[in-house]
């Protein structure tokens, strides 16, 4: 049958441990704030952390495995999943399953994270620890959900996550980032406090970039749902907050359309596809979409 499931649903954590891992990250980051002095280079070390963790969340979940927006070989492919599961946002085919889930659902109530028909403390943290949010719906996701190895990741994605954790301790206790960064200031500095704000711009995106009523962001497109574009979000989740532009047009590797709006997620891919690790990066964006966005002056009527 044409709708038989493949690979079916598989379970998340429980409520406890969801809710666990956020108050986790929250310890981690206050305690680095009030425990360990901030110093050039454990500033250096967490702004690092930060970009490479938000870059695998909006370059990789989001136009990788959620849009599929470029094309990486299976080696690649696996190494980009390895990479994301250092956010601590579960698996990537969780992510990419969810988010699809969203733009099919759009500010309804099968939306997981619309603020305009769910609370606004539902939208930001508290959808993702229900249980029928927490599994990862694998047939939705079914392109990717063939690969084992990604399966694997997405059920154990706690491994990698605290192995890399570990890693970043051992490298800090041994001086391999340099004699001024201790094991216990590089884990607080380098891994709390970035997944502790990876963690906000996600759901910053997910509840303030559907919420056109609040100043500073703007709507170019009349799509059939809240979202608009926030130029000081998307600097800080590099490139996301142009999610207007996104929900006209999500197939594209850019999010931002005009030459203003900085998308440094799509530079990074760019650079990646000139070295060859990713290729057919969808950079093109429609000349109709354009000239309805405002971006090309419309031609004359014939």
């Amino acid at each position: 049958m044409a709708n038989e499931a493949v690979y079916g649903i598989q379970p998340g954590e429980a409520p406890w441990f969801s809710t666990l891992r956020v108050l986790e990250r929250h310890v981690g980051a206050l305690s680095a704030i009030a425990f360990v002095p901030l110093t050039g280079p454990l500033l250096a070390l967490a702004a690092a952390s930060f970009a490479i963790r938000m870059f695998a969340i909006e370059g990789i979940n989001h136009r990788y495995f959620s849009h599929r927006a470029y094309k990486a070989n299976r080696p690649v492919q696996f190494v980009l999943a390895l990479l994301a599961s250092q956010t601590g946002q579960r698996g990537s085919l969780w992510w990419g399953s969810k988010h699809r889930e969203h733009h099919k659902h759009a500010e309804t109530d099968l939306d997981p994270h619309s603020p305009a028909t769910h609370s606004f403390f539902e939208s930001y943290v508290a959808w993702f620890r229900r249980p029928h949010h927490a599994a990862t719906n694998l047939d939705a996701i079914a392109d990717f959900a063939k690969y084992p190895e990604l399966r694997f990741l997405d059920r154990y994605y706690w491994l990698p996550f605290y192995a890399g954790a570990l890693l970043l301790v051992l490298a800090c206790h041994y001086g391999l980032l340099g004699a001024a960064i201790g094991g216990i200031a590089g884990i607080l500095w380098g891994f709390y406090v970035p997944c502790c704000l990876v963690l906000h711009a996600t759901s910053m995106i997910n509840t303030f970039a559907h919420m056109p009523q609040i100043p500073g962001g703007y709507r170019r497109y009349d799509v059939d749902d809240d979202s608009v574009n926030r130029p000081a979000l998307a600097l800080f989740t590099l490139g996301a907050g142009f999610h207007n532009n996104h929900h006209r047009y999500g197939a594209a590797a850019r999010a931002g359309f005009a030459w203003y709006e900085i998308d440094v997620s799509y530079g990074v891919l760019r650079i990646m596809e000139a070295l060859r690790l990713i290729r057919d990066v969808r950079s093109t964006i429609p000349e109709e979409i354009l000239i309805e966005g405002g971006l090309r002056p419309r031609g004359k009527p014939a």
